[in-house]
């Protein structure tokens, strides 16, 4: 036993003989054990014991009023199950029955008097030993048990976070056929109609439809768990897209969103749905700090391009309480959260920083208590790869060929939604209710073009487009994909080996449009005019 421990510890001394009292305490101290308190009334050796808190007892058993053996069961009693403090029994009784009786009733060592100072230093030291280590393992199996705890609830949260992604998805998943069909009819009412109170309408109706879908593809963004897939990203337009995710709980806290977008931006060549994630998390975390806070409760936003540097720069700045410094250290750890039980997972920043280190950038936080938050992200303008040909409006186009074209969907709406657009530029189409129907219908006529979904019952797109290219080989190449469901790994492969478009639902109509003219353009027609 180091100095430094026989320094600390405590020892309780009861015996009725003042003299062997003394005599211990004297010992004591000579062996470096300064901290001893010795009393001769065994009737005040529980009060003794609870105002010292010692670490080792020394006990008597032939004492007057109260005997060792019923003080031996008092502080037994006393003393808690995860603790362990000694009781050393020195008695002038040296039978048997006596030993017996002591140790069965707990007594961790046994001397009779008179003893050799040396053999009770050594015991007193021995034992001391044996406490400290005991409370060593016992600190020990407290962090394990501890530590355990922790990884077992950073694992239910993992999983809590895997299953209520795969539910966002669901979710969104089901909402996409009613929200095409809405916002379809609303882009073929807008075209048609002649009355500009009734164009007006459409407009309304397109616009709070189109919010509804941006609003399902942010679900599945969130959702969406796989490597990094670059393509052209507007900043401010990702910006604006998790604005407006988090409007309505922004709006009812009263949290005054305030945008200053650099006009100058580059296209990013990035992951448009990890930059939504990290918005998204650092939106969600600035709007918890502010609605805890008084007013004024304000986010503000800022992007800007710095040339010299080549980087853009995003920065979102809350007015909420701001951040200790030991909380700031660890905000960026995994499964670090100052959120309560249930609303947070610690997940986000961690996350967010892997993100933005994918992309060659860095994303840091400045914070002081009472001065709100900034989280600056600094990212590099690395600019896309050069593609032919853009996008252009519906009539941008020279007239194609008229075509027959088969829509295969199982939602009626849907399909009938997408073969009147198609309708608007003189096809002929026919609607299948899903791939079964279909390669019955193309037994029994011809077809130019065919615009289908990828999920559907009795026999879904995949399968239907492998027996299409077994039967009708001719038009493995005029498959145009219309389908909510980007979100699998299974369907993502699944178009990337047919290598034909594909268009996610709810889709723009003038996009189909465009697709089917470009197709039929290139192929000629099958059907004839």
């Amino acid at each position: 036993m180091v100095e430094s421990d026989r320094g600390s510890a405590r020892i309780l001394v009861v015996d009725d003989d003042p003299a062997n009292v003394r005599l211990l305490e004297r010992l004591l101290h000579g062996a470096g054990f300064p901290d001893v308190t010795g009393t001769t009334d065994a009737r005040q050796a529980l009060s003794r014991y609870r105002s010292t808190r010692p670490d080792l007892v020394m006990l008597d058993l032939m004492m007057p009023h109260v005997d060792g053996l019923t003080v031996l069961a008092q502080l037994r009693a006393e003393i808690g199950d995860d603790d362990y403090v000694p009781i050393v029994i020195l008695t002038a009784d040296a039978t048997l029955e006596a030993k017996r009786r002591a140790l069965g009733a707990g007594a961790t060592d046994f001397l009779t008097k008179p003893f050799e100072h040396f053999e009770i230093l050594l015991r007193v030291r021995n034992l001391l030993s044996s406490r400290r280590l005991y409370l060593e393992v016992e600190r020990h199996n407290r962090s394990l048990e501890a530590t355990v705890r922790e990884r077992t609830e950073r694992l239910l949260q993992s999983e809590k976070v895997a299953t209520m992604g795969s539910l966002l998805a669901g979710v969104a998943h089901e909402l996409n056929n009613p929200l095409a069909a809405l916002s379809g009819q609303a882009q073929l009412l807008r075209e048609e109609a002649t009355d500009p109170q009734v164009v007006r309408r459409a407009d309304k109706i397109f616009e709070a439809s189109d919010r509804c879908v941006r609003i399902v593809r942010n679900f599945l963004a969130l959702a969406r768990q796989q490597q990094p897939e670059r393509g052209r990203v507007g900043l401010n337009e990702v910006v604006r897209g998790a604005v407006e995710l988090l409007a309505y709980e922004l709006k009812t806290d009263s949290v005054e969103v305030v945008l200053d977008l650099g006009t100058d931006l580059p296209v990013l060549w990035a992951d448009q749905h990890q930059f939504h994630q990290v918005l998204v998390n650092l939106l969600a975390n600035a709007h918890y700090a502010v609605r805890r806070h008084t007013s004024p409760r304000r986010i503000s936003v800022t992007t800007r391009y710095e040339p010299h540097r080549n980087r853009v720069r995003l920065e979102i700045v809350d007015s909420g309480p701001g951040m200790a410094p030991d909380v700031k250290e660890k905000v960026f750890q995994p499964f670090f959260t100052t959120k309560p039980v249930g609303e947070g997972t610690g997940l986000g920043l961690s996350l967010c920083r892997g993100m933005i280190d994918e992309h060659g950038g860095t994303i840091k936080l400045e914070s002081e208590p009472g001065q709100g938050c900034r989280a600056v992200i600094e990212l590099p303008a690395v600019t896309p790869p050069e593609t032919a040909g853009s996008d252009g409006d519906a009539n941008a186009l020279p007239a194609s060929r008229r075509g027959a074209i088969l829509v295969v969907d199982d939602e009626q709406v849907v399909a009938q939604t997408l073969a009147d657009a198609l309708r608007l530029d003189g096809h002929e189409t026919a609607i299948a209710g899903n791939g079964a129907v279909a390669l019955d219908m193309l037994a029994k006529d011809q077809y130019d073009l065919i615009v289908s979904d990828s999920k559907m019952p009795v026999l879904d797109g995949e399968a239907f487009y492998d027996e299409l290219s077994r039967r009708f080989p001719a038009l493995r190449e005029r498959v145009i994909f219309v389908t909510g469901d980007l979100l699998s790994r299974e369907k993502r492969e699944f178009l990337a080996r047919a290598n034909v478009p594909f268009i996610a639902k709810p889709c723009d109509l003038g996009h189909l449009r465009r697709t089917v003219r470009e197709m039929l353009a290139s192929a000629g027609t099958l059907a004839g005019p």
